[in-house]
């Protein structure tokens, strides 16, 4: 049996990882091209990760407020922080289909998306990751309450 170097088993765990996590993963650069679109985000926004690698985030999602997510993205960008988009506040980023439409009756998939700064060794942040979380439960209960 062929033994791989540590680095590289840990390097190949990282991408299933994100490629299998039931959450969307997305990272841009300040540019807001797209790097990286994992399986999550495949699946659920029916775009496939060549359909938008290298591309820019607003003539993918020509949907999204440009003015408004660049005001959301400042912080994260200039003072490395976490900026966070709640589905109390708007609905979805993404325009992804419910993918439980027997059990709950919701035209879309309510989400949370945090924008996390990526800094490099240096202690620039010149990308972000967002962390799309599928929050239809928790939406469809508190909806149905009031």
């Amino acid at each position: 049996m062929l033994s791989l170097p540590a680095e590289f088993e840990q390097f190949h765990w990282m991408v299933d990882m994100v490629q299998h996590v039931d959450m969307g993963l997305i990272v841009l650069d300040r540019e807001y091209t797209i790097h990286v679109w994992n399986g999550f985000m495949t699946h659920h926004s029916g775009k496939q990760s060549h359909e938008v690698l290298g591309k820019c985030f607003f003539d993918v999602f020509p949907e999204v407020p440009r003015p408004w997510f660049e005001a959301k993205s400042k912080p994260v960008f200039n003072l490395g922080c976490r900026s966070f988009l709640i589905w109390r506040q708007r609905p979805y980023l993404f325009k992804c289909r419910n993918v439980r439409p027997i059990t709950q009756q919701a035209p879309f998939m309510y989400q949370n998306v945090t924008l996390n700064p990526m800094t490099s060794p240096r202690g620039d942040v010149e990308y972000m990751f967002l962390s799309v979380d599928d929050v239809t439960s928790e939406a469809m209960l508190e909806l149905h309450k009031g």
